[in-house]
C-alpha cells in the first residue's frame, strides 16, 4: 500500500489549473469533512468554459488539530461507508470566456484571478453568490499566459506574467464588494525578460520582492522599490540555457527558491549566492511544469505524467556545484511518486490544512486526490535509526576508557555476564513460588506487538481495489 487514500474523479473536459480553499466544513454526525478546490475546464471552441467550485467529501481523521471546530474528533464514530467519503460536489459555476490556464484565490479579499487564453485576466468575486460571471478585467497583455500570484504579505497585489514577456503588478486592495464591470489597467508593468513568461512566485517576507522565469533561461528577481528596469538579482542560464517553467518561493525561507525546466531538472537556490544552484534534482523524464512547496516538503508535476514528493531536508551537504551529476540512481531527497495520471500533469497543489494531502489535474480529465502513506513515519524511522548510532557511539566510547583504565574488554564482558547471572539467579528464587505467572513466548510476544501498531483503515478506502471513477459534472 502505497496511500492512505487515493480518489480518482473522471471530468468531461481537461483542467489545466486547480487549487485548495483553505474553507473546510466538518459534520459530526458521519465523521467527514468537506474540502472545497477550485478548477477550470479546457473545452473546444464550440463548447462553454468554466470556473467550478467543488467540494470532496473526506474523512474527518485527516485533520491533525485536537480539536476541530466544537466537535473533539477523538468523540466521534467513524463511518463504515466507502461511498459517503467519496461524494463530489459541484456548489458553484461561472461561465469563462475561452479556456482557463491558471486560477488562484485570495482568501481574504474573496476574490478569484483567472488566466485566460486572450490575455485578459479575469476577476470573480466569490462572495458574489448571485452572480456567475467576472467583476473586472484586467487588459495590458497581447497573449495568453500563465504566470500569476496574488501576494502573500500585500493585500490585493497580484502579478500576471504573459507570453508577450511583459510583467504587470495589479492593485485590487480597494476591488472587495464593487460589483463595477469596468476595465482595470495595471499600476505598474516590467519589460526585463526576452522570451514567454512561464511563472512568477512573491517572496514570503516582503510584498515588494518576487521572482520570474522564462522561455529564454534567466532567473530574475525583482524588488518593486527599484527603476522598472533594474532587476536585483540575474541569473542567465540558470537552467545550462534551458527554457524555465516553474519557480516556486519557500513559504517560510526568504532567501530560498526552486526552479524547473524543460530538460526535467529542478534546482534548488540560495539567493545569498546565486552564482550556482546549492542542489540540482534529477527525478523528471520531461519538463517540470510546476512546483509546490509545503515547509521543506516539495510537489513538482511534469509532461510524463508523473508528481514527485522532494524532502528537502534530506539534501546532502556536500558543495553540489562539483557533486551533482544526472544518473540512474535515485536522489536522496525524492521520497514518493505519483504515477496515477495517464496524461500530461498540468498542475499539483498541497491541502492548507489536511496533512500532506495533494490534489492534482492533468490532460487526461481526471482529477486525484491522494495522500502518500505514512510520510512522518519514514522520518521517524529516521531519527530512530540516528538514536541507535548514537547508542553504538556511546558504547563504543565507554568500552574503550575501560580498556584505557586496564581494564580489558574480555573482562569487562566476563563481570558483566556474571552480574547478570546472579541478578537472574535472584529473579528466579524470589518468583519460584509465584505459579500465577505464565510467561508467553517469544513469538506471541512479537505477534502481539505487532498487532497493537497495526494502521487504522476505517476511515480509508480499501486498497486492495483501484479507485472507481466518478463523473464529476
Amino acid at each position: 500500500m502505497l496511500y492512505d487514500l487515493i480518489y480518482t474523479y473522471s471530468c468531461d473536459w481537461p483542467s489545466l489549473t486547480v487549487q485548495w480553499l483553505e474553507d473546510l466544513t466538518a459534520s459530526a454526525q458521519n465523521n467527514l469533512i468537506t474540502a472545497k478546490f477550485l478548477l477550470g475546464t479546457h473545452t473546444t471552441d464550440a463548447h462553454q468554459n468554466y470556473l467550478k467550485l467543488y467540494g470532496v467529501d473526506l474523512p474527518l481523521t485527516l485533520v491533525s488539530d485536537e480539536n476541530f471546530g466544537s466537535h473533539p474528533i477523538s468523540q466521534i464514530d467513524p463511518v463504515d461507508t466507502e461511498t459517503s467519503q467519496r461524494r463530489l460536489h459541484l456548489l458553484r459555476k461561472w461561465r469563462h470566456p475561452g479556456e482557463i490556464n491558471k486560477v488562484r484565490f485570495d482568501e481574504q479579499l474573496g476574490l478569484i484571478a483567472t488566466q485566460t487564453n486572450s490575455g485578459d485576466i479575469l476577476i470573480y468575486d466569490y462572495n458574489d453568490i448571485a452572480s456567475d460571471t467576472s467583476v473586472r478585467t484586467l487588459k495590458y497583455h497581447l497573449k495568453e499566459g500563465f504566470g500569476l500570484e496574488w501576494s502573500p504579505t500585500s493585500q490585493g497585489r497580484l502579478l500576471s506574467g504573459n507570453e508577450d514577456s511583459k510583467i504587470a503588478l495589479w492593485d485590487l486592495s480597494s476591488l472587495r464588494g464593487q460589483q463595477s464591470k469596468t476595465v482595470m489597467k495595471p499600476s505598474r508593468t516590467l519589460a526585463t525578460h526576452t522570451g514567454i513568461i512561464n511563472d512568477i512566485s512573491w517572496n514570503c517576507a516582503s510584498s515588494d520582492i518576487f521572482a520570474s522565469i522564462s522561455d529564454d533561461g534567466s532567473l530574475q528577481i525583482h524588488d518593486l522599490r527599484a527603476a522598472d528596469s533594474d532587476v536585483a538579482i540575474r541569473v542567465d542560464k540558470a537552467h545550462e540555457g534551458k527554457a524555465i517553467n516553474a519557480v516556486e518561493f519557500h513559504p517560510t525561507l526568504s532567501s530560498f527558491l526552486s526552479t524547473g525546466a524543460v530538460d526535467g531538472s529542478i534546482s534548488c537556490w540560495d539567493l545569498r549566492d546565486a552564482s550556482a544552484p546549492v542542489k540540482k534534482l534529477y527525478g523528471h523524464t520531461g519538463p517540470v511544469l510546476n512546483l509546490k512547496f509545503k515547509d521543506n516538503l516539495m510537489l513538482s508535476t511534469s509532461v510524463d505524467r508523473r508528481v514527485l514528493l522532494w524532502d528537502l531536508n534530506r539534501i546532502s551537504g556536500q558543495d553540489s556545484r562539483e557533486h551533482d551529476r544526472k544518473d540512474e540512481n535515485a536522489d536522496a531527497s525524492l521520497i514518493f511518486v505519483h504515477g496515477g495520471h495517464t496524461g500530461r500533469l498540468c498542475e499539483a497543489d498541497w491541502h492548507p490544512k489536511l496533512d500532506n494531502v495533494v490534489i492534482s489535474c492533468a490532460e487526461d480529465s481526471l482529477v486525484e486526490i491522494w495522500r502518500p502513506l505514512h510520510i512522518e513515519d519514514e522520518f521517524d524511522y529516521e531519527e530512530q535509526e540516528a538514536e541507535e548510532r548514537k547508542g553504538e557511539e556511546e558504547e563504543e566510547q565507554k568500552n574503550k576508557q575501560h580498556e584505557e583504565a586496564g581494564v580489558s574488554k574480555n573482562e569487562l564482558n566476563k563481570h558483566v555476564n556474571e552480574e547478570n547471572v546472579t541478578v537472574k539467579a535472584e529473579s528466579v528464587t524470589e518468583k519460584s513460588d509465584d505459579t500465577a505467572i505464565n510467561k508467553p513466548s517469544d513469538t506471541a510476544a512479537i505477534i502481539g506487538s505487532s498487532n497493537d501498531v497495526q494502521p487504522d483503515t476505517a476511515n480509508t478506502i480499501d486498497h486492495k481495489h483501484p479507485s472507481r471513477d466518478v463523473n464529476m459534472d
